[in-house]
């Protein structure tokens, strides 16, 4: 594959903002704003739940990019053209266009942060500064994920926050101007399910990341545990629909028709998991996460909505 492609070329940008990935960033905005149509329609505005998701998505193909430069710098992505992931390994974008990407992607995500806090600060509790202050722990955690959570057992928590709390309950608020416990609930499905993908990606990992070193949660507490936690996962997202349910937030229907498929589909992928359980066959489960969560996320919108 990377024979064929050409340095630098479209196509090789496609692959390196791993676009698989982006449906994370998706599910956050979906459910912050479902959940803030159901609460308070009167105050929703699509101008505003669209330029969270430019925000989200921005921010998210940066940390992408970065992150395949550093783990390449210290040594634990080696070029494998099997791995279409790894495309600053295999060679297929430079150095100096990752940057460039990285830079140019941040600073378009900080406009658009700003369009934002522009629209709704006179609304706001504290006049904005919240949502400052949300913005740079999002784009501070772009780097620090990439250059020390990742590499200390932190990466699932920084997902929780940067994937579930801050954006979910973000989105929530600049539509709602108000936070609430359902939006907690809300966000830590989007952070647990999309945690499932980091999970996997380190349990596929986890004999060469250490050589790196590369401390994921899975690396330091074994393999058994890293099956579990991708079961458990998902497990919580359910937990939390059960949350919802019992604050009247969804219904009895939209708690069946979303945590029903999504239980089948994430069971399905951990078995394939314990199955496989070594080697590039596991890619199955790779793509099948973002899968899983991108349809308990336009479940789980609807249900709030």
């Amino acid at each position: 594959m990377t024979e064929k492609m050409k340095v630098n070329s479209l196509k090789a940008w496609l692959l390196g903002i791993r676009p698989t990935s982006l449906g994370g960033s998706l599910v956050t905005v979906l459910i912050g704003s479902g959940l803030a149509h159901g609460y308070a329609p009167e105050k929703f505005s699509w101008t505003v739940a669209v330029l969270c998701l430019l925000f989200a998505w921005f921010v998210h193909v940066a940390a992408n990019l970065i992150n395949d430069v550093v783990d390449f710098q210290r040594g634990l992505d080696k070029s494998d053209p099997e791995r279409i992931d790894r495309i600053y390994a295999n060679g297929l974008l430079t150095k100096r266009a990752m940057y460039v990407g990285t830079a140019v992607c941040l600073v378009i995500g900080c406009l658009v942060g700003l369009t934002i806090l522009w629209m709704v600060h006179d609304k706001l509790i504290w006049g904005g500064w919240e949502i400052l202050a949300m913005g740079a722990v999002i784009v501070a955690c772009t780097f620090l994920y990439s250059v020390y959570f990742a590499y200390h057992g932190l990466g699932d928590l920084a997902v929780l926050l940067c994937f579930g709390i801050i954006p979910v309950c973000g989105t929530f608020y600049v539509l709602t101007y108000t936070l609430t416990w359902d939006a907690l609930w809300a966000s830590i499905i989007a952070g647990a399910s999309i945690d499932t993908l980091l999970i996997l990606n380190n349990y596929r990992d986890r004999d060469e990341d250490p050589e790196a070193g590369k401390h994921t949660s899975v690396a330091i507490f074994g393999e058994r545990f890293g099956r579990f936690l991708y079961l458990g996962a998902g497990l919580v997202c359910i937990v939390m629909l059960v949350l919802l349910y019992v604050d009247g937030r969804i219904s009895i229907w939209g708690f069946l028709y979303t945590s029903i498929p999504y239980l089948i589909l994430h069971v399905g992928s951990w078995l394939k998991l314990n199955r496989i359980r070594i080697g590039n066959a596991l890619n199955v489960v790779y793509y099948e996460s973002p899968r899983n969560f991108t349809i308990l996320g336009i479940l789980t919108t609807i249900a709030l909505w």
